[in-house]
């Protein structure tokens, strides 16, 4: 039996965080065949851009299939995701710890918001940023709890964001369960397409608003990076210094992405011990999301998502460890695979579900 089929091309070295070219692919072959040839790539260094043009599929047969078993004709059209990140920023005491010569604070501003080399400028016009700073003032004791100071996610956000940053300083307390919680929420009602993220960079355990000494706020933390999973809504732990234990470093992680905390599959946690290692950790996690995700113009069922095939470069990928449907039109491709994306060239990215498994809207 013939097959809906999703195939385009991947272009050259999409994912430097701070030097993205564009990108662009272009059409199949449209007659089924999936041995044809594809048209060249052009390929235009202008910016941190994944510009991708239409990719087709059209086969044979009417909506219910042909008399020799094929499916109706069908075009899919494959275009760039637009990834919502929240950038949840501790604001506690300690930031003003030094790190390599400067605050902790002032090393994670820098590294976000520095006009010609930090993460947001490059990538707003890409990339829906959002921020998040958070504290307390002693839990409850003080008042309101968590004390969160937002900016919404949108397009073209870097100004909107150092308006509210820059004056800001360091307050008290960690709340980062409850604080995590708060912006997960607000970020997964967001009617937006794309992956939705939460990127945490804060430099101590972790406590609550009922009890803000001592720390003793892992596990309010972890259910509430479970819970923002749940929600649709990835999250990912940067440690400003040494001073947050591993083994909640990797159950956050692990939590963060939907594995099990404790399990046998841990998830990349990052800890950055100077302002290079910080933005390489802001680098990995951004440049992962905008460059490892696809949006596909058509519907899966997500109840048979597995029944479908991805191959990257000939190479069958394997479902749930390779690749997985973040949504029934967002495919995200991980682990090696997506390094391998990460990795520049020309890659060929095929995806093929059985006859009616893609419905196009």
């Amino acid at each position: 039996m013939s097959n809906d089929t999703l195939r385009w091309m991947v272009g050259s070295a999409c994912l430097g965080l701070l030097t993205l070219p564009a990108c662009r692919s272009t059409p199949d072959a449209a007659d089924g065949n999936e041995d044809e040839e594809s048209d060249s790539i052009n390929l235009e260094d202008d910016g941190p851009l994944l510009d991708f043009g239409g990719a087709n599929a059209s086969q044979g047969g009417d909506q219910e299939g042909s008399a020799d078993g094929g499916c109706a004709a069908v075009e899919v059209t494959v275009g760039p995701t637009t990834p919502t990140v929240m950038l949840l920023v501790d604001q506690s005491g300690s930031m003003t710890d030094d790190f390599g010569g400067q605050e902790r604070w002032q090393a994670v501003y820098d590294t976000l918001m520095d006009p010609a080399d930090g993460v947001v400028k490059p990538l707003e016009a890409s990339v829906r940023f959002g921020l998040a700073l958070y504290s307390s003032e002693d839990g409850f004791e003080g008042g309101e709890c968590p004390i969160v100071t937002e900016v919404a996610p949108t397009l073209d956000n870097h100004a909107a964001i150092q308006q509210v940053y820059e004056p800001a300083a360091p307050l008290d307390e960690t709340p980062t369960g409850e604080s995590l919680e708060v912006v997960a929420a607000a970020l997964a009602a967001l009617a937006f397409d794309g992956p939705k993220l939460v990127v945490l960079a804060t430099d101590g355990e972790p406590d609550t608003c009922a009890e803000p000494n001592p720390q003793n706020g892992q596990a309010v933390a972890l259910a509430a990076a479970q819970a923002a999973h749940a929600l649709g809504v990835e999250t990912y732990i940067i440690s400003v210094g040494d001073e947050i234990s591993q083994d909640h470093l990797q159950e956050m992680a692990n939590a963060g992405v939907g594995l099990d905390p404790q399990g046998a599959q841990d998830a990349i946690y990052y800890q950055a011990l100077d302002a290079t290692e910080l933005l390489e950790a802001f680098d990995a996690i951004i440049s992962g999301v905008v460059g490892c995700t696809f949006e596909l113009d058509g519907i899966v069922d997500l109840e048979v998502v597995c029944e479908g095939t991805v191959e990257l470069d000939g190479v069958e990928l394997e479902c749930g460890v390779d690749w997985q449907l973040l949504d029934p039109s967002t495919l995200e491709i991980l682990g090696e695979a997506c390094t391998t994306l990460e990795g520049g060239g020309s890659h060929t990215l095929t995806a093929t579900w059985p006859c009616g498994a893609v419905e196009i809207p």
